[in-house]
This record gives structure tokens, C-alpha cells and sequence, in this order.
């Protein structure tokens, strides 16, 4: 698993331009990716603590299946249908994707992002 707090991801996806993360259609459905049900050896933090559960932020500690159900509700609201086809056309459509145009609507990536950034044959 390449995360184990969705409050830590949250804070580095904001304030690190290199940790680029996605929220997976099993966020929506599937609360068993955030349960270690088999209790597999993941590791350990610096801090000590050994990784197991995903940690969920404090308004369902615990309950991975109210997280799925927000996050699920969150989705199918008229809020992210009034705003879903202006995020398609940003991503997939017609903004721009560099320049002063894709800084307005912060439409911007990491440079490693964008085609012919790096030259792969060296």
C-alpha cells in the first residue's frame, strides 16, 4: 500500500508538488482497501508505529464503510454534478494545459508531467 493515513496524504498531495496520489473508484464502493483484514506485516513509520489500517479522517475513526458511504454520497450530489463536466473538459477537454491560461485555472503539473520534459534516451 503506498499510503497509510488519508491526513498525511491530504497534507504532502498540498504542500509537496512531487506527491502526486488519485482518489481510485474504490474509494466510492469498496471499504476493504482500507482494512488490513489480514493483518500482513506493512511495515513501520519512523516514528515508531507500525502500519496496518488506513488511517480515516476523525469524523469516521474506525469505519471504513461510513467513509465509503460520505465519499459515495459526496460523489453522487448535485454539487459535483453542477461541477463534474468543467472538471472533464480541464483534465480531458479544451484548457489549456501549459502557460498563463493553465495557471489561471490552476490547471498545472508537476514539470515531469508533461511530455518531452525529460529526454528518456539519456
Amino acid at each position: 500500500r503506498l499510503f497509510f493515513s488519508l491526513a498525511a496524504s491530504w497534507k504532502n498531495g498540498l504542500t509537496s508538488a512531487s506527491d502526486v496520489k488519485e482518489a481510485l473508484p474504490e474509494f466510492f464502493y469498496l471499504p476493504a482497501i482500507f482494512c488490513n483484514y489480514n493483518k500482513y506485516p506493512l511495515g513501520q513509520l519512523q516514528d515508531g508505529r507500525f502500519v496496518d489500517n488506513v488511517e480515516l479522517p476523525a469524523w469516521c475513526p474506525n469505519d471504513a464503510e461510513a467513509f465509503v458511504r460520505a465519499n459515495r454520497a459526496a460523489l453522487e450530489s448535485k454539487y459535483v454534478d453542477d461541477i463534474l463536466p468543467k472538471w472533464i473538459d480541464l483534465v480531458f477537454g479544451y484548457c489549456a494545459k501549459r502557460g498563463p491560461e493553465a495557471e489561471e485555472k490552476f490547471n498545472i503539473y508537476h514539470p515531469y508531467c508533461y511530455e518531452g520534459t525529460v529526454n528518456l534516451d539519456e
